[in-house]
């Protein structure tokens, strides 16, 4: 019932904000008031007829916490993707979208070293730098007109900065905006909203990717702010390809793709473009949605937020803002927090879709004492929020309990915020 409430007040909120003057309004209602009705009619399939359900004619959904290795497997076996993720996120040529597993895997190839602990460990100065950017602000802020302070776009505006200088060496310093580049999320957020008409609807995808930003402003304002940041993205990456400095030492994502062994072919705008809007999203919103539901989190728990906040303390050095990423592994406490936030508050909501392609698939299902075959080419998936609440691996699942982490350390192999196997979330 959970997300079928969060629909219906996005919906009447929706209805009832400044907004209901805009161009194509009613459209915004009728995707709202469609996703309530597809999300309580999946919900009640899945979660009440059992861990394997045949959602629609093409595609097999699981919710059995215990097969997650097997259904993404690390190796020892191919894994594609369906061609609707990749007309879902607009980007059909990117990383993330590619259906063939062989091409993912080289395209990963070229960005796997900027995601290891050793590339995070080079980039925690810029971390370290846009943390004080915010407490600087919030110093300022403190004591003022008592105005709320809404964290999620502050959250997203230091997700952004990072990701974005790391990605191409420069950002759109949101933390510098007097709204915390507010406008830009929001044009975000709107952008989301289409991804599911994208994947049934091909044509929408390519009419709104190919629409000048003029027009775009016209039918959609608030897809405008996306648009020119799109600009913004492939222009540094032609900065970037045309650089003479072609010995210098690559220290940016896309540095480090263009001096890759890659094929030229996957280096024209197109690809590249792709890379660099879904690279940035899903280090921006998503990140700043879950900081910001575990910041909730602590704040109504607040034995927990004691708990987190005095094992980080004792932690710190004198001098220190902030804990590196080594450090910060050898925080029990505070990485169940992580854990649990994730658990409850995934930031990617839609089904994981998997298909493979040359070899069956077996399924043992406990709760009926029969083994399920699926055929090589069979579209199987599963959904992050349904497996994290599955109450027979999470006693208690709506609660938000981090203890549970360290009580159980084995809960971690059923996490599949960040997705698993071999197409993992890179970062």
């Amino acid at each position: 019932m959970l997300p079928t409430l969060l629909n219906l007040r996005s919906w009447i909120s929706f209805r009832l904000n400044d907004l209901s003057h805009e161009p194509l309004h009613w459209f915004w209602q009728a995707a709202s008031l469609l996703a309530i009705v597809y999300c309580t009619w999946g919900i009640c399939l899945v979660v009440y007829r059992g861990p394997i359900v045949r959602i629609n004619p093409d595609e097999v959904h699981f919710n059995d916490p215990d097969f997650i290795g097997d259904l993404y497997p690390t190796s020892g076996r191919k894994t594609d993707k369906p061609q609707w993720v990749g007309r879902r996120s607009g980007t059909p040529n990117s990383m993330v979208a590619t259906i063939d597993h062989d091409k993912h895997r080289l395209r990963r190839s070229s960005i796997n070293a900027f995601f290891s602990a050793a590339g995070i460990g080079r980039v925690e100065p810029i971390f370290e730098k846009n943390l004080k950017k915010i407490l600087q602000r919030w110093s300022k802020l403190r004591g003022g007109d008592g105005k709320v302070l809404n964290m999620l776009p502050v959250f997203q505006a230091y997700a952004s900065d990072n990701i974005t200088t790391y990605a191409f060496g420069d950002c759109f310093n949101f933390l510098d905006d007097e709204h915390w580049g507010a406008e830009y999320f929001s044009s975000q957020e709107k952008y989301f909203r289409l991804t599911h008409v994208f994947g049934s609807f091909p044509i929408a995808m390519r009419f709104v990717n190919s629409m000048p930003t003029w027009l775009l402003g016209m039918f959609i304002p608030n897809l405008s702010s996306m648009s020119e940041k799109q600009k913004w993205w492939i222009n540094r990456v032609r900065e970037i390809r045309d650089s003479p400095d072609t010995n210098a030492i690559k220290s940016t994502i896309f540095e480090g793709i263009m001096a890759s062994s890659l094929p030229k072919d996957e280096k024209t705008d197109a690809r590249m473009a792709h890379d660099a809007q879904l690279i940035v999203l899903a280090g921006e919103s998503t990140t700043g949605y879950t900081l910001c539901a575990i910041l909730f989190e602590l704040l109504s728990h607040p034995d927990d937020y004691e708990k987190a906040r005095n094992e980080v303390l004792l932690a710190l050095y004198d001098d220190d803002i902030a804990l590196s990423y080594a450090r910060v592994q050898n925080l029990p406490y505070f990485n169940a927090v992580v854990q649990e936030g994730l658990r409850l508050h995934p930031g990617v909501l839609s089904r994981l879709a998997r298909i493979s392609p040359e070899k069956d698939i077996i399924y043992h299902c406990k709760r009926h004492e029969r083994t399920y075959t699926l055929p090589a080419g069979t579209l199987a998936s599963m959904t992050t929020l349904i497996t994290h609440t599955n109450p027979d691996t999470f006693e208690d699942p709506d609660k938000f309990h981090p203890q549970r982490w360290i009580d159980t350390p084995k809960l971690s192999r059923e996490l599949l915020a960040f997705s698993r196997g071999s197409r993992n979330c890179v970062g």
